[in-house]
């Protein structure tokens, strides 16, 4: 009988197979044990009130828009003026053929693009730059006196925690991805204001209608109107040379007004005025009549609704920072973008500070260095324009962050009066901040104080979860009270 040798090689081959696949598989269970009790992150919701309380009626409003007026004549932002139209094919009616009326519809689709392109600006100023009189361009809103019939303020809205689908109310539960999470609720940065006010103010207050909503005289009118075939040509039938649609008798007698509105927005941190739009709804009745290869159409009364528009929008200086937030490691970059809004950003200088250069530093670029130090540090950027400093900040976290965090039991049964102390694992052992914040979903089932310990209150099941304080990792327990 031979004696086979022994294969220290193979012997070797096999140990580090058997090592590898138990890594791996340990790892494998590892990895998905820590992917189940992740349970995602669930930052808080940050809400900024804005420096002005949202008007709540219309009274506020009124006194608002006069307030934000003020301010810009005031510190005097650069703007910029237009006027456009808008038409409602919905409303068209007309006592000709199905044909006419849809011919018609059809030449209209260039009817308010032609009313805005001819709009006639030459010799009138449209815009002033930073740091001058913008009363010579503003139509400042005469409201003394003015009955508003309806106000509106929108600024809130609602946004599902889970996965950030929004809606203008406030809902239970998630049908798009599931979850059983109320929806948060959320500021908008802008008040988004309107004010309508009833068509009578024509006849109880001709003059601030004028000073509001001027009218258009019937030469204004027929210049707008005139050469009308030009901009159908093009938009309307696409080049037909021959094609046409003309208004006649398009004059002041046949125009009423049916409603008029102001509508502003103002950046709610800054009370600094955006926009500004005043808005005529017009009836218009015309007699219409078809040249060119549509002639046979003839003629026809016609009437329609249609809208216009003078609109002023407001740029104010300011400097902007990319991120108002920025956590990273000890011994770590990062860098800053400064956004200038001026005349010539190029030729402006930005000023970088840190408050606390033992933290973090910064360069005049806006590159962020850390040291080995934890803690916070506050970046500020600068520049000097027209005598006024304009200035954004950035916190600086430099921490090791958490990655995951684990809660001690995941199920547990408790008799009305008992209490169970829950805990956490979070993870890295060498993660900075290893604080947590503990919620119960029902306190008539149960209740949970600082520390993790859970008191069983009424019969029924609960969800009693923590919420890191670094990264907002959330792990649940599902606590039965019977």
């Amino acid at each position: 009988m031979v004696e086979k040798k022994f294969d220290k090689q193979k012997l070797f081959s096999v140990a580090v197979t058997a090592i590898l696949i138990f890594f791996f598989v340990g790892g494998f269970w590892i990895g998905l044990d820590r992917v189940r009790s992740m349970e995602g992150t669930f930052p808080p919701n940050d809400i900024k009130e804005g420096i002005s309380a949202a008007p709540e009626t219309a009274e506020d409003a009124v006194k608002y828009l006069d307030y934000v007026i003020n301010k810009a004549l005031t510190e005097k932002p650069k703007l910029s003026s237009d006027d456009n139209f808008s038409v409602d094919s919905s409303s068209l009616e007309t006592d000709g053929s199905d044909t006419f009326k849809s011919t018609l519809l059809f030449a209209m689709d260039g009817f308010e693009d032609h009313i805005s392109s001819v709009e006639d600006t030459e010799g009138k100023l449209t815009s002033v730059n930073f740091g001058e009189d913008i009363s010579s361009l503003l139509r400042v809103p005469s409201l003394e006196g003015l009955i508003v019939s309806e106000f509106s303020c929108n600024y809130i809205y609602y946004e599902c925690p889970s996965c950030g689908i929004t809606n203008n109310e406030q809902l239970s539960s998630c049908e798009p991805c599931g979850s059983e999470r109320e929806y948060y609720k959320k500021y908008r940065p802008e008040y988004e204001i309107e004010l309508s006010f009833s068509p009578d103010i024509i006849d109880t207050a001709p003059e601030a209608f004028e000073a509001n909503f001027p009218v258009r005289t019937e030469d204004e009118i027929n210049a707008l109107t005139s050469e009308i075939s030009d901009g159908l040509i093009n938009d309307g039938y696409r080049g037909a040379s021959a094609d046409s649609l003309k208004l006649i008798g398009f004059d002041k007698s046949e125009i009423s007004y049916n409603s008029f509105k102001i509508y502003f927005k103002v950046n709610r941190l800054t009370d600094e005025i955006s926009y500004l739009r005043y808005v005529k709804g017009i009836d218009v009745n015309a007699d219409v009549t078809f040249l060119g290869r549509y002639k046979d159409l003839g003629s026809c009364s016609v009437g329609f609704s249609m809208n216009e528009y003078k609109n002023f929008s407001f740029t104010w200086p300011a400097l902007t920072l990319n991120k108002e937030l920025v956590e990273i490691e000890p011994k770590s970059t990062d860098n800053l973008l400064a956004t200038l809004t001026c005349e010539d950003p190029l030729a402006m200088t930005v000023s970088w500070v840190s408050s606390d250069e033992s933290i973090a530093t910064v360069d005049a670029d806006g590159y962020i260095d850390t040291s080995e130090k934890t803690g916070e540090a506050v970046i500020t950027a600068s520049y000097e324009y027209l005598g006024k400093t304009y200035s954004d900040t950035c916190l600086v976290k430099v921490k090791t962050p958490v990655e995951s965090m684990k809660m001690s039991k995941k199920n547990i049964s408790l008799e009305i009066g008992e209490t169970f102390e829950l805990s956490t694992k979070i993870s890295p052992k060498k993660a900075t901040i290893q604080t947590v914040k503990w919620y119960s979903e029902n306190e008539a089932v149960a209740v949970v104080d600082e520390y993790g310990v859970v008191s069983a209150v009424g019969e029924g099941t609960v969800i009693v979860y923590a919420l890191s304080d670094d990264g907002y990792f959330r792990s649940t327990c599902e606590v039965t009270v019977e």
